[in-house]
């Protein structure tokens, strides 16, 4: 371990950054001044995503509309088309959220993107209460990149369901894959505090688990606070046939009433949950998750602190589980799961960020416009690898691809700067 943290101090310690390289997505991205100051807007889960050996990237353009780009690894140029199906506005219909989820104010409505395994491309977007907004690429395009002339025309139609009833009252859509198995979760039926969870399932080219009540995990009713309350999940990751999720409780819209860091795990792809001892807690579709349910909180936060929603999480190799998070005390912490004993630790950590992979010694992480190693034992000992311009992020956190580094052992994070969207790739040294 002393070694790998050495051997990446030197790393940090060169002044020029070899090891980064920039490319340009597009220069039509979504303009800052189109959204409430201080709103983090753009980017959302999965829009910079690697599958097959090519890169793709999803965000809001400065016509209203969803842009997706793509790349042939490593150096590609990206071609880029807008999709004309739907145009983001403050009219319409805005579902539930009303006047609140008008005019990308408050930065749920970003645009994630998934890849089905058989090579369909996903999008989802301008979601807050609202009617799910949902369309696909016609083709499995992604596993024939080669074959195809990236254009609109090779993207469907918005949609407002997956196959069965209509959906509503969505908020923050997120797709999830584990290169077999495909996974939408969703937030449905209310606002913070009030929300419930769902897991819906796709397979051989539909979702065969397509309604809000056989996708329900979670449920908002419990018997403390004023009576209900919702998950704010930190993750979901699928690793070697388990899927993990880790969450915290919000009683109410206030922040400060988040509490508890809560974890289960699944080995069906998301239909029977178990605590942290292997309990069954939840059926998917017959009996939820609740804040009462036995053994769900791993680490006690009590409701009042400066614990808020918001974090990373990631499943290493050695299928630890791993969140990044605001602790009690306001400050990053480090939250890790030991898969033998199945006991929790809470470590200082140096940074707030997110993970993006793990190496041989410790995991790699991204803040701000700089990658990081830090040990799984030295969680407060973040060292710098590399750096991109902090300018190239100006107008938006970064957001990053979760499968570059299995490909080709770089990382890539995506940003904005004005109307110029960019992606960032980290070379990772191999050691000595």
């Amino acid at each position: 371990m002393k070694f790998v943290l050495t051997y990446f101090a030197c790393l940090a310690a060169h002044a020029a950054e070899p090891g980064v390289r920039i490319s340009t997505v597009a220069t039509n991205g979504m303009p800052r001044n189109i959204v409430a100051k201080g709103s983090d807007w753009n980017f959302g889960p999965g829009s910079l995503l690697t599958h097959k050996g090519w890169q793709y990237a999803a965000y809001w353009d400065d016509a209203r509309q969803v842009s997706v780009a793509r790349r042939k690894l490593p150096t590609g140029d990206w071609s880029m088309v807008s999709l004309p199906g739907y145009q983001r506005s403050d009219s319409g219909d805005r579902g539930k959220g009303g006047a609140i989820s008008r005019g990308f104010g408050d930065g749920h409505e970003k645009v994630a993107m998934g890849i089905s395994p058989d090579g369909i491309i996903h999008l989802s977007f301008d979601h807050h209460l609202s009617t799910l907004r949902y369309l696909t690429s016609k083709l499995p395009v992604a596993n024939q990149a080669e074959s195809h002339l990236w254009s609109a025309d090779l993207f469907g139609p918005v949609q407002d369901h997956l196959g069965g009833p209509r959906i509503t009252s969505v908020t923050y859509p997120s797709f999830h894959t584990d290169g077999t198995r495909f996974l939408l979760y969703l937030r449905l039926g209310g606002g913070s505090g009030s929300a419930n969870s769902h897991l819906f399932t796709y397979q051989d080219g539909k979702w065969i688990v397509n309604t809000e009540k056989d996708s329900q995990i979670i449920d908002l009713k419990w018997s403390g606070g004023d009576g209900t309350v919702n998950a704010y999940p930190f993750g979901i990751s699928i690793r070697d046939g388990r899927t993990h999720l880790t969450w915290c409780w919000r009683d109410t819209p206030v922040p400060s009433t988040c509490h508890e860091l809560c974890y289960a795990y699944s080995d069906d792809f998301g239909d029977t949950w178990k605590n942290n001892e292997g309990k069954v807690i939840g059926k998917r579709g017959r009996e939820f998750i609740t804040a009462d349910s036995p053994g769900v909180s791993v680490w006690p936060i009590p409701s009042g602190k400066r614990y808020v929603n918001g974090g990373s999480m990631f499943v290493d190799p050695e299928n630890r589980v791993h969140v990044l998070a605001r602790g009690d005390d306001g400050k990053p912490a480090h939250f890790q799961r030991d898969p033998k004993t199945a006991k929790w630790r809470r470590d200082p950590s140096q940074e707030l960020g997110g993970f993006v992979a793990s190496i041989e010694g410790g995991i790699l992480a991204v803040s701000g416009s700089t990658l990081y190693h830090f040990g799984s034992n030295d969680t407060s000992n973040w060292q710098s690898i590399s750096t991109a311009p902090r300018s190239l992020f100006r107008d938006s956190k970064a957001g990053r691809d979760p499968f570059r580094f299995a490909h080709d052992g770089r990382i890539s994070i995506i940003g904005q700067q004005g109307k110029t969207i960019s992606v960032v790739d980290f070379h990772v040294p191999a050691r000595p």
